[in-house]
């Protein structure tokens, strides 16, 4: 069931492809987490960061929006209207993950992300059968065939662990549990799968194994190896919020280790956090927050950015740039 449908990982709306020059840069911003009344700062940021940055595809990386302002269907139409204006007007398709103030709004979640989907440039696409709903595979081509040399993966990391169809103690703030331990939901194993099987499958169709970047919102639990390591792992970055993370360890890091397709795990959710480091051959970055309503420190506020070569895909870059610097 979870390759039934491959063909339609092969189809972007927008077709995604290497430049020229062989180059193509992705931007994420992640946690904008505005209400309806955005901060007056917030929308002449974005645009100096991406006029800056010129990115060829832009990731929102969840929490897109303050559920408790967009609350319905149309205040929700009315915000993305102004926050995806910045890419539409400069034609650069773009895509989203959820994260859980996303989820909180009380709408049908397919319902939702048909809203993102609609927008010219949006490149988005929708799982249902599997957990989550922004759950999808983006490919992009080389710059002198239409052969895919890069896959961009987007996984849905749900809401509160509460919230999700596994059950756990009541009293769950009673326990004694790891400093990685949160209340936040994990990536299931049914996206695992998901992953796994269209990963194994890429490699089926075009006789290897096609590198890719994932993009989810709440981070994985390897990525405390990079907090309690920045030294020895010549990471570099923001550390100083307490990473908020799953309930437990979902196992999604063994899996994508194991198949050897991913490079880079990119999140947000800790909006002060904008660290960046490589743990068992894996970059694991945080992205800081793109917003100015939401919580968070000034000096770490902006996108993240990776620069990517055809030829040469395994030793991209990535680093943040901040508002502050613009």
């Amino acid at each position: 069931m979870f390759t039934e449908n491959f063909e339609k990982h092969l189809y972007t709306k927008r077709e995604l492809k290497f430049n020229k020059d062989g180059k193509f840069k992705i931007l994420m911003m992640s946690d904008i987490q505005e209400p309806l009344n955005i901060n007056e700062r917030t929308m002449p940021a974005i645009n100096k960061l991406i006029d800056k940055v010129n990115p060829d595809f832009i990731i929102l990386g969840g929490d897109n929006c303050d559920h408790n302002s967009v609350s319905d269907k149309e205040k929700l139409k009315a915000y993305l209207d102004t926050v995806t204006y910045p890419m539409e007007s400069r034609k650069i398709p773009w895509a989203h993950v959820f994260g859980n103030h996303d989820h909180d709004i009380e709408l049908d979640d397919v319902e939702k992300t048909m809203l993102y989907e609609n927008y010219p440039y949006c490149i988005s696409k929708h799982s249902e059968g599997i957990f989550g709903t922004t759950n999808y595979i983006l490919p992009v081509k080389r710059s002198d065939s239409d052969d895919i040399a890069f896959n961009i993966w987007a996984i849905d990391t749900g809401d509160l662990i509460t919230d999700s169809n596994i059950k756990i103690p009541e009293d769950r703030f009673a326990f004694n549990r790891p400093v990685n331990s949160d209340a936040w939901d994990i990536i299931h194993f049914d996206q695992q799968m998901w992953y796994y099987l269209n990963s194994v499958e890429f490699e089926k169709r075009f006789g290897k194994k096609i590198p890719g970047f994932m993009f989810q919102h709440i981070a994985l639990w390897e990525f405390q190896m990079i907090v309690d390591n920045m030294e020895k792992l010549n990471a570099y970055g923001c550390t100083e919020e307490r990473m908020g993370l799953g309930y437990f360890n979902s196992g999604m890091f063994s899996v994508i280790a194991e198949r050897g397709d991913i490079l880079s795990v990119a999140s947000g959710h800790s909006h002060i956090d904008d660290f960046s480091g490589k743990f068992a051959g894996i970059q694991l970055s945080l992205d800081g927050s793109a917003g100015y309503s939401p919580y968070g420190k000034d000096e770490t506020r902006g996108g993240r950015v990776f620069e990517i070569d055809e030829n040469d895909i395994e030793n991209f870059r990535t680093y943040m740039v901040h508002y502050k610097d613009l």
